[in-house]
């Protein structure tokens, strides 16, 4: 037995040490970290149903930039404010790459089998088709008082929905939800639809079936055959492929029925403003605009826009419930501020600092987003003394941020003045980041705090939000987390403040 071996002792010396010294490389440098499974990685983080906590006691031991792998993949987390500034503010360009892993690259894919829309990688794609869509929505009216109307109209229809419950507890957000939809349809595709509209309920459960599996399915990202063994990972994977279906072709349809009444002159929205660049470009001289982009644009605005408006405003009327000082305090400031009959409008924001305030207090309170999507560094950097190689996943935590006592007196504090100067005007707190930084900041920043400014002041200003009568609060602290945080369902009563309970 002895004698066999010998012949391989030569051979397998080198590849052993060949395979330390490549190991040893490869990982020389690194952030600290957990170590993994040998080819699965530090496969626990992904599989609990908070990951966001997870990475912050993690963050705890390995400090504010650590590392693991999935699968092959290397994770570089972003613990907090100074790392994420040190990454994408002071090396904007480097870390402007996407990170895409299976699913989210399934998503965006159109009929010729490649990934489209602005949340591509990197490259021209990305860049023109971004510029374009800012530059478009600034014409259309994001941030200006031109898109007010729309958000206006919005907030009063659904105090009238609020108020059909006519006293009685019911669940808020389905109603906040097709709302902020709709006014991200009054930009796309130039309409507001009812909420109750079969084909536009269906769009509104598909997005809410997407955004909720794709989060909790990260080790298919990395491990695609799950998608094919008996169990969750199938299941989800099945209704995401359906529900991604739904939505492209309610979009779809949309662009179909635009192309019927399409005018060169008359621009109503943002398809129309993409059929005027192709024509313009010629569509075979340029990738970003293809239909392709454009579906998956349509999409891409859709999926964000309308999750994380409705999920702050929904947060906002739990906080109320649990604050009922905040919301007399609303009261009397737009009491002050607004004449009594008034919508209130974007010339009324410095009328309104408090309001402002709770807005931002419930966007840092809330982690409505506990981590940041997935980002990529293109090139090999050194961060923070640290190596991170080419193409590493990047994940900021901005739960670590919003929570750091360092930057927040008594975080765990629901508590709007601290967004307040001693003048009482909002004071700006550069670590302030819930649209995150850099360049690949949220592109609909400006037109989400312009509706959330006007949805809850317009609500405020004829609501007051109240408990049911029959149960305990609900818990701010159970929430449910998939790409973005929200909490358990929970109902409210309504009741228009020119009347009494």
């Amino acid at each position: 037995m002895d004698l066999a071996w010998d012949p391989l002792i030569p051979i397998l010396i080198p590849i052993l040490l060949c395979s330390l010294v490549y190991f040893w490389r490869k990982n020389r440098d690194l952030p600290p970290g957990p170590n993994g499974i040998p080819f699965l990685g530090y496969v626990p983080v992904f599989l609990t149903s908070q990951p966001q906590d997870t990475l912050m006691e993690l963050g705890k031991r390995y400090g504010n930039v650590f590392s693991f792998y999935m699968g092959k993949r290397l994770v570089v987390v972003l613990n907090d404010y100074a790392a994420i500034k040190a990454a994408y503010t002071d090396q904007a360009e480097i870390f402007s790459g996407r990170a895409g892993g299976f699913i989210s690259r399934y998503i965006r894919l159109g009929s010729e089998g490649k990934a489209h829309g602005f949340g591509a990688p990197q490259g021209t794609i990305w860049k023109e088709g971004r510029k374009f869509m800012l530059q478009t929505f600034r014409d259309l009216g994001m941030g200006k008082s031109k898109l007010q109307g729309s958000i206006i109209d919005e907030a009063d229809r659904i105090v009238r929905l609020f108020t059909e419950s006519h006293g009685q507890s019911f669940d808020p957000f389905p109603f906040l939800y097709a709302g902020a939809a709709n006014l991200i349809g009054s930009l796309c595709y130039g309409e507001t639809l009812d909420h109750t509209e079969p084909s536009f309920k269906q769009t509104l459960a598909s997005l809410s079936v997407t955004n909720a599996y794709t989060a909790h399915m990260e080790p298919l990202q990395t491990f695609q055959f799950l998608r094919y063994v008996p169990g969750q990972f199938r299941e989800r994977w099945r209704a995401v492929v359906e529900s991604r279906r739904q939505i492209l072709k309610f979009l779809g349809d949309k662009i179909t029925e635009h192309r019927k009444t399409y005018f060169e002159n008359e621009i109503r929205d943002y398809i129309d403003a993409f059929f005027h660049e192709q024509a313009r470009k010629k569509i075979s001289e340029s990738e970003v605009f293809r239909d392709e982009e454009l579906l998956q644009n349509l999409r891409g605005f859709f999926s964000a826009g309308t999750d994380t408006t409705s999920k702050t405003l929904q947060w906002a009327l739990l906080f109320l419930l649990h604050h009922p000082e905040v919301q007399e305090r609303i009261h009397q400031e737009l009491d002050r501020g607004i004449e009594a009959g008034q919508r209130v409008i974007l010339a009324d924001r410095t009328k309104l600092p408090y309001l402002e305030a709770v807005i931002r207090e419930v966007q840092r309170f809330a982690n409505l987003v506990p981590l940041g999507l997935p980002r990529a560094n293109v090139t090999e950097t050194i961060l923070l003394g640290h190596r991170i190689p080419v193409n590493s996943v990047i994940i900021p935590s901005f739960k670590s941020v919003n929570e750091d006592p360092a930057l927040w007196e008594d975080p765990m504090t629901f508590d709007p003045t601290r967004f307040l100067d001693k003048n009482g005007n909002v004071h700006e707190a550069p670590h302030f980041i819930p649209f995150s930084i850099g360049k690949r900041d949220c592109v609909g920043a400006s037109l989400a705090r312009m509706e959330l400014f006007l949805l809850f002041a317009n609500i405020m200003q004829r609501l007051v939000i109240k408990p049911p009568t029959d149960s305990n609060l609900p818990s701010t602290t159970d929430r449910i987390t998939y790409l973005t945080s929200s909490p358990r369902p929970f109902k409210v009563r309504a009741i228009l403040r020119n009347q009494k309970d």
